[in-house]
């Protein structure tokens, strides 16, 4: 290594000060480093040390003076980019040595100039980078390139690896093909399930697929590279060996093939990208068979329907009475010949007009309201209306409709007939007047009566009090015991007119909370002397109905008949034995009067509740007992039943709506 002489204007000066002012002055960056040797003793140079940084490679580096870091640390990459065998062979030749390099690793990106040269134990290296020098417009340029060019190989590279990755976790057979043989060199996951343990990379898709060879699919491919035109198809059927036995199975698959070009737009390959759509194919072929059939029978169902619908129009037309019917929506569908002869028009009018045009306008919203409700409810509809007849007059209708529905459950619609009732009508007018005059007839009647009936009672008590003591003999006393008591049966019987007139006019009585119990010990203590002289027993179990809805009044007068009949009509040599027991049933609450006695033919019970009959004559009564026990029930909504054997005793239930 041969040392430079110091030029003659430098030799008069200090030599630290002349060196320490040109490091000082110096525009590179001046570094000098000692070497590191392997620490095995191989002698073989492993890095440098920082011993010194001028001040511009200070500035340029960002580092200290004397940097605590070694060459190696510094710039890991070194060796890879050969500026770390470049310091080591300037310092073991000792020959001075040069380096250009556009260094891009560890954070630097620039363009260096490095001289180096041995000087005694260390190495002295000379470096400038272009970041810290002005640069040309053309330089700039061509680094803005390079730096756009670097940036756009990158995003591609990114780009390219995420396609890539969801090419591979696609639910979705991938694979790419190259060349005219259109070998295997990509497939995903997927596509290496369905082949089964196929070879595929490297192999033409023919070699892999034979069984595919005269299904036009692998033409389709041929035709995508020959063309460039991609292919699409949808639930195409193909034939395939899938589990590799021998035997074919049909699949159904969605297909879409892609060339794929270089940068040059040449075709290199074939993005085949396909679907297994078998489950999807299948259950929609399922799903129209199913359809086929259901249209079949709904076809069926209505041919079917329409000869019901033809026959019942046949019968209907053959009625006598209107019959009629609606829509679930209330128009009109039908109405037989008696009923469009009753309005005067076809059934193409009527149901043109509807039947809004033959009520009268006051009646048309409880008609319409009543019919709504029933069909909302699939309830029975039942309503008397007027409606206009052909002649103009308005006729009382009593109509009267149910649901009728398909074989699904569907509500077809509300299907009825309606009568003529306006004879009825006034014929029960008419009856409703009789009955309100013979009403009155009786209140009048038994009214006018009282006054001489009392005064033939005042004259037999008269008599007996004036009639000689020789006169008064068991005959005559006999004869007015007999006058007597027929003028108590009288004055009896005109009570119970009275009794039965004012029954007739109890219609719609306000009704309250009885307690059932009260009530029955009330009876009991009347009926005291008659449980006495019989020896009868009187069992009450009423705790499941504590109270019913009922008039107080006439809720005695039904215990007491009820009770009062079961006592007197016993079994001649046996104490009577009654029970009074209640329950709920549905919408009534229950009372049940039990006895052993003398029981009824129940073959004439239809005479059982009329006016003055009587089955049993050895026992005083009137015969009306039952008659308004019956009439106070039914007047407040209710009804009263009876079972009975002769000789077996009877039992009477009385249904008192809650």
């Amino acid at each position: 290594m041969s040392a430079t002489s110091v030029p003659l204007p430098f030799q008069a000066l200090p030599a630290p000060d002349l060196l320490a002012d040109l490091l000082a002055v110096s525009l590179t960056g001046i570094i000098y480093y000692t070497p590191l040797y392997d620490p095995a003793g191989s002698g073989e140079i492993v890095d440098f040390i920082f011993e010194y940084l001028n001040p511009t490679a200070q500035r340029m580096m960002s580092m200290p003076e004397r940097p605590v870091v070694t060459h190696n640390e510094q710039w890991p990459h070194s060796k890879a980019h050969g500026t770390f065998a470049f310091h080591v062979d300037a310092y073991v030749s000792g020959e001075p040595r040069e380096y250009n390099i556009n260094y891009q690793a560890d954070g630097y990106d620039n363009y260096y100039r490095l001289a180096a040269r041995r000087s005694g134990d260390g190495l002295w290296v000379s470096f400038t980078d272009t970041a810290d020098q002005s640069r040309s417009p053309v330089e700039v340029a061509l680094r803005e390139s390079q730096t756009r060019e670097k940036s756009a190989r990158a995003e591609a590279e990114i780009q390219r690896q995420r396609f890539y990755e969801v090419l591979m976790q696609l639910p979705a057979h991938v694979a790419v093909h190259e060349g005219p043989e259109l070998v295997f060199t990509l497939v995903n996951p997927h596509y290496q399930r369905v082949a089964n343990g196929r070879e595929l990379l490297g192999q033409p898709i023919r070699t892999v697929w034979p069984e595919l060879a005269g299904q036009g699919i692998l033409d389709e491919l041929d035709r995508v590279y020959q063309t460039g035109e991609p292919f699409v198809a949808a639930g195409l059927p193909v034939q395939v060996d899938f589990k590799r036995t021998g035997q074919l199975e049909q699949a159904y698959y969605d297909f879409f093939f892609l060339a794929l070009r270089d940068a040059q737009d040449q075709i290199t390959g074939v993005l085949n990208f396909s679907y297994d759509v078998t489950s999807s194919v299948r259950a929609r072929q399922q799903i129209e068979q199913l359809n086929q059939e259901l249209e079949t029978r709904v076809q069926e169902r209505t041919a079917a329907l329409q000869e019901s619908e033809a026959r019942f129009r046949i019968m209907a037309d053959a009625a006598p009475n209107q019959v009629w019917a609606v829509n679930p929506d209330t128009t009109i569908r039908y109405a037989n010949q008696a009923f469009l002869d009753f309005v005067g028009v076809s059934l193409e009018q009527y149901i043109t007009r509807g039947w809004a045009n033959y009520l009268p306008a006051e009646e048309m919203e409880l008609a319409q309201t009543t019919l709504e409700t029933a069909i909302r409810t699939r309830s029975l509809y039942v309503l008397e209306h007027r409606m206009r007849r052909h002649d103009g007059q308005y006729r009382w209708l009593l109509a009267q409709g149910a649901p009728s529905f398909y074989a699904n459950g569907e509500l077809y619609g509300y299907v009825g007939s309606a009568i003529d009732i306006t004879e009825l009508k006034q014929a029960n007018e008419q009856l409703t007047r009789t009955n309100s005059d013979l009403d009155n007839f009786i209140y009048t009647a038994s009214h006018d009566l009282k006054a001489p009936i009392s005064n033939i009672e005042g004259l037999l008590h008269t008599l007996q009090s004036e009639l000689p003591a020789e006169h008064q003999n068991a005959e005559v006393a006999y004869i007015l015991s007999l006058m007597q008591d027929s003028v108590d049966r009288f004055t009896r019987t005109i009570e119970h007119l009275t009794d039965v007139s004012k029954l007739q006019k109890e219609h719609d009585q306000p009704q309250v909370r009885v307690a059932l119990a009260d009530i029955i010990e009330d009876v009991r203590l009347d009926l005291a002397p008659l449980l006495r002289q019989t020896g009868g027993q009187l069992q009450v179990e009423v705790q499941a109905t504590p109270t019913v809805l009922f008039t107080k009044k006439n809720l005695r007068s039904v215990v007491y008949n009820l009770l009062s009949n079961a006592l007197k009509y016993h079994q001649p040599q046996q104490a009577p034995q009654v029970c009074i027991r209640s329950w709920q049933e549905s919408d009534f609450h229950v009372l049940e009067v039990q006895d052993q006695g003398l029981g009824i033919d129940l073959k004439r019970e239809q005479q059982l509740f009329t006016m003055f009959r009587r089955y049993h004559t050895h026992v005083g009564g009137s015969g009306l007992g039952l008659y308004m026990v019956k009439r106070m029930i039914e007047n407040a909504g209710g009804r009263i039943e009876v079972q009975s054997d002769v000789g077996q005793g009877a039992t009477f239930r009385v249904y008192f709506p809650r």
